[in-house]
């Protein structure tokens, strides 16, 4: 690229060079200041594009969107490209053999929702913005680098002084998620492990428009609500030549053609099994005559009594410079239909980009794979804490749906899904005969927290703060805290530590400044899930305590003084 002086100053002479200084020389085509934020846009022959900036000793980083394999990205290279896993290595070889290549990176970084945004412990992030291929290269320790496939792209900085104040800065120019406008909407979630079944649940595992069985749909959606459940369902933008009439109606309206002509389509094998082909193709969501298309399916799910559904498969787009806005578009397409409709179905979608969490009120964590174990536990927690460093608050595990999996672990997977912001449990895991006690009691507790989690949905709205929050955000000083991606902060006032290994029944955990309630010493849990209060039990904080973790409880701590709606806490 272009070679010029290292400025990007602005105007009045301050650049945000003081904050970040590039640590080589650029080309700034244009550069704009605001309340917000600071841009920087650079320009170049179509190529790799590299800008590097220097690193302060001890610097750490965080945000990239949600990630498995860890929420502190010092010393790796992240990418940024939207794509199915990361999986276990054996698992690599079936999954290959039914996903589109482009949807598959051999990454342990790999996420279906990556975002390329950097925060800083030196309180500042960069927004790059780019829709092409991109990483950030964090491995030397004087410098980091932001590389991306492109000719031109913007670097947004948001100089705060704080983590939590340039999440907020950035949140605010990006989008928030809505708030979710019905309490059901944050779970417990339940999904069927037969989606042919009428069983009692609040999700089934269908595809709608791939699936003709509408007096079927009906029948489960009068089930379920006669339960007093909710029933979902699931939507995909792929359709597959198997489906008919409906892939020929598309194709003759020129549905699956990019704005520049070129065709969406690409050829799978049918549910693992070896050739022939299929064909599939992905609905073209800037053209409005998809969207028109695709409302007429929504409103079948509507009309066949669904509540909401879980927008699927938005990694597949095989256009490189629109795959990674591929999901953006979908996710905008369907609240616009949610909005004409004039319907507030519960929407959870699995993939996403930069500038998406407007349009998505519910974010499902990756699937890590059944054979996981306690790794894909601790990957799940990676997801969620490094999801809300990237502006995403309503977010939910996705425990693997595994029938082998041993019942301790089982048992950690609900605990941790009833400690996050949505409660969900896949594949009848929850039901299950030697769960299905911690289940009812897990999802009842979950339900005593609903209240708090709206309080805390309320506040993220106003300054950006998400749910589940790492301690970077709430205890930026600490240097011990910031350290930590094994505990966080659920709202303000409640720790929340999970049990992270095999067979543990007492972890470590780390204390922030204050006093602290040990919530399972000061309560009594009665068979239907509610909590009683006893004798109150005291931390002090500042220091860090072995805490007991029997099978039947996670951690929880509460900060004295408090307020959690839902809990009769000892005064």
């Amino acid at each position: 690229m272009g070679i010029t002086h290292p400025v990007f100053d602005e105007p009045d002479g301050a650049g945000w060079h003081e904050w970040i200084p590039p640590a080589g020389d650029w080309t700034p085509i244009e550069f704009q200041s605001s309340d917000s934020s600071m841009t920087a846009e650079l320009t170049g022959a179509p190529a790799y594009v590299r800008a590097v900036f220097e690193r302060s000793e001890g610097e750490r980083f965080w945000g990239f969107g949600e990630r498995s394999n860890a929420v502190e990205h010092s010393g790796s290279i992240v990418e940024h490209w939207v794509g199915e896993g990361p999986y276990q290595l054996a698992e690599y070889q079936l999954v290959e053999a039914i996903t589109p290549r482009w949807a598959i990176r051999r990454r342990r970084d790999a996420t279906p929702y990556p975002i390329p945004w950097l925060v800083s412990s030196r309180g500042y992030g960069v927004l790059t913005e780019c829709d092409e291929w991109s990483c950030h290269d964090l491995r030397a320790e004087s410098t980091w680098t932001v590389i991306a496939l492109t000719s031109r792209f913007s670097l947004r900085i948001f100089a705060a002084g704080s983590p939590g104040a340039a999440l907020a800065m950035f949140s605010e120019v990006t989008g928030r998620q809505p708030i979710p406008t019905s309490e059901w909407f944050l779970g417990p979630w339940i999904e069927t492990a037969d989606g042919d079944s009428v069983v009692g649940t609040a999700m089934l595992p269908t595809r709608t428009h791939e699936r003709p069985h509408r007096d079927r749909e009906r029948g489960r959606a009068v089930d379920l609500h006669g339960r007093g459940l909710k029933s979902l369902t699931r939507l995909s933008p792929v359709i597959s030549r198997v489906s008919g009439e409906l892939f020929a109606s598309a194709a003759r309206k020129r549905l699956f053609e990019s704005s520049d002509g070129r065709a969406i389509t690409y050829t799978a094998y049918r549910d693992g099994r070896e050739p022939p082909f299929i064909e599939q193709a992905q609905l073209d969501f800037t053209n409005r005559s998809s969207v028109e298309f695709y409302q007429r399916l929504v409103e079948e799910a509507l009309e066949d009594g669904h509540d909401g559904w879980i927008e699927d498969a938005g990694e597949f787009s095989p256009l490189l410079a629109e795959h990674n806005a591929y999901p953006l578009r979908y996710h905008r397409a369907l609240a616009g239909i949610a909005r004409e409709l004039g319907r507030s179905p519960a929407r959870a979608v699995g993939s996403g980009w930069s500038r998406s969490a407007a349009y998505s009120p519910l974010v499902l964590g990756s699937d890590t794979g059944p054979d996981a174990g306690f790794d894909g536990l601790r990957s799940a927690l990676n997801q969620g804490l490094s999801a809300g460093l990237s502006g995403i608050a309503f977010w939910g595990v996705r425990a693997p749906s595994d029938d082998s999996m041993a019942p301790q672990l089982l048992v950690r997977w609900i605990q941790l899904a009833a400690l996050s912001p949505l409660m969900l449990m896949p594949g009848g895991q929850g039901t299950k005969r030697h769960s299905l006690p911690h289940w009812r009691r897990w999802a009842a507790f979950h339900k005593l927290l609903v209240p708090y989690l709206m309080a805390a949905a309320g506040e993220y709205a106003r300054t950006g703060m998400p749910i589940m929050r790492h301690h970077a955000l709430t205890d930026p000083g600490d240097e011990f805290l910031i350290r930590l991606d094994d505990q966080y902060m659920l709202g303000p006032d409640l720790l929340v530590a999970p049990v992270l290994q095999p067979g543990a029944r007492k972890r470590s955990i780390r204390l922030p400044a204050g006093e602290w309630l040990d919530l399972w010493r000061s309560v009594s849990v009665a068979d239907d899930g509610s909590l009683h209060p006893t004798t109150r039990v005291v931390l002090r904080g500042g220091r860090s305590v072995m805490f007991p973790a029997p099978l039947k409880e996670i951690p929880v701590l509460v900060r004295a003084g408090g307020k959690v709606p839902g809990l009769d806490l000892p005064g």
